[in-house]
């Protein structure tokens, strides 16, 4: 009976825990540069760089100056991929700065040259910058940031570009000296560069490379990195751009609805109650299918797309907050670069085969009708609610996954990393491992050449700040921290 109990309280637990630690003044200032540079770039490559969506701050007078070719979004993919695979991030990081004077330089030229190929050439140079700049703060996220960080950085990550999808009208609807998309392009740019001088001078916050192997169980969060990826940031808002009867202007203010929902639930369900990360993603798997049905239920009335829309952004905030941040504590926890490394190749073939889908999709008259598309995504969302257990089992059972719940990844081993959470002192912890491994207080106190009477004080201290009662009771809370 016992036993039956201790599982219902171990499922209740895995999916909801009570924390504290991802609170915004775990933001250190001396990652604060990094913080606000991954931010930064987000909103650049969101807002202006990928041709993702459609919902995107375009600036006319680039575009009208150098073309609307995807050239340079090749040229910023495979720069951002060859860096980190064949460069050490102390040698290629602390040198952003460079590439961010380089950028501006060539984007302040490109305002006086007209459409010309000088001004095709400065932009195939800004581009290759901005893929060193992406590198840099993307080395940053994932090896450096800690888990809070990391969480609040990526809300940010995400809200913002979609904050400018959403007042666009109004500021294009206003004439100034410059215009508004170049303003926020110069803006940003001096805050990337502030944050890579930082970057240049604090060398010594940059691991050192190694080759450390991630755990096989790992790489089962490559195919959940993706299908978020693509279905939030590809087939869905191609979904909402084959509406004809509503207007831009509406699909995108439900859309940004949406992200605020979805943004609300993010920080209500992970800050209060820590909900385990898959089944996070699930929700977002559940408002993609909810987005996709009335995709399909409502063929003769547009109108119901609207919901569509908000079930979209919902599903793009909730997918894309919890799968960087799955994946970057992950990696900062393994330190490995060839996890790393791996993750990046893959990003960038997906990106490609979605860049080249788009073109000919775009080209191409004859598309898969609207009905098609949204049945296809169903199917793939069901796959992974039916695959959910699976991915729970290998993500859920590795040595990692506790730290998702931390202020930070820990370097000691699972059983000591989870004493600490219980504020257990040094002296408490050596004693409680030592009754895990089966010894009684006397033999304890005897290899530790102390009094009976203090191992005694350490194990009651141990199971008031546990809220147990007994031996038996502090296996059962702790079986799956005792090494087999």
């Amino acid at each position: 009976m016992q036993s039956y109990i201790y599982d219902i309280n171990k499922f209740l637990r895995s999916s909801f825990r009570m924390a504290d630690t991802l609170s915004i003044k775990s933001v250190s200032k001396k990652n604060l540069p990094y913080f606000i540079g991954w931010i930064a770039i987000f909103i650049w490559l969101y807002s202006y760089f990928l041709p993702m969506g459609g919902f995107k701050f375009d600036s006319k007078l680039y575009y009208e100056n150098v073309g609307y070719t995807s050239a340079y979004y090749y040229i910023f993919l495979a720069v951002g991929c060859i860096i980190p695979v064949f460069i050490d991030g102390r040698k290629f990081v602390p040198k952003t700065i460079y590439s961010v004077i380089t950028a501006f330089i060539c984007f302040i030229a490109i305002r006086f040259t007209g459409a010309s190929i000088l001004s095709k050439s400065l932009m195939i140079v800004a581009s290759a910058c901005i893929g060193h700049i992406f590198a840099s703060n993307t080395f940053a996220f994932f090896m450096i940031l800690n888990n809070a960080e990391k969480f609040y950085s990526m809300i940010l990550a995400v809200l913002l570009p979609k904050v400018l999808m959403y007042v666009k009208p109004r500021l294009l609807e206003h004439s100034y000296i410059i215009d508004t998309p170049s303003l926020i392009i110069f803006s940003i740019m001096i805050l990337l560069f502030v944050c890579s001088y930082f970057y240049k001078y604090n060398i010594e916050e940059i691991p050192v490379n190694n080759n450390i192997k991630a755990p096989r169980r790992a790489y089962s969060l490559m195919p959940l990195v993706f299908v978020i990826i693509s279905l939030n940031d590809v087939v869905a808002p191609s979904t909402l751009r084959q509406i004809v009867n509503v207007s831009k202007d509406q699909i995108e203010s439900f859309y940004f609805f949406g992200i605020l929902i979805g943004i609300f639930i993010v920080i209500f369900f992970q800050k209060r109650f820590s909900i385990n990360i898959c089944n996070m993603l699930n929700i977002s798997f559940a408002f993609l299918a909810m987005g996709f049905v009335v995709n399909i239920i409502s063929i003769e009335s547009r109108e119901v797309m609207l919901i569509s829309a908000s079930c979209f952004g919902s599903s793009y905030a909730i997918g894309f907050v919890n799968i960087y941040y799955l994946a970057g504590f992950m990696t900062k926890k393994f330190q490995s670069i060839k996890f790393y490394k791996f993750g990046i190749i893959l990003s960038t073939i997906y990106y490609i085969i979605s860049f080249i889908i788009i073109g000919v999709s775009e080209n191409v008259e004859m598309l898969p009708p609207p009905i098609f598309t949204a049945l296809v995504s169903i199917f793939i969302v069901i796959i992974f609610f039916v695959l959910s257990p699976f991915f729970i089992k290998l993500l859920y059972s590795g040595e990692w996954i506790d730290d998702s719940y931390r202020f930070d990844v820990t370097k000691c081993s699972r059983l000591e990393a989870k004493l600490k959470d219980y504020k257990l002192t040094p002296a408490e912890t050596e004693v409680c491992v030592l009754l895990l491994e089966g010894y009684t207080m006397r033999q304890i106190a005897g290899m530790q050449s102390k009094a009976y009477a203090t191992i005694n004080t350490y194990c009651t201290s141990i199971y008031r700040k546990l809220n147990i009662n007994s031996r038996t009771e502090l296996i059962l809370i702790l079986q799956d921290y005792i090494s087999k």
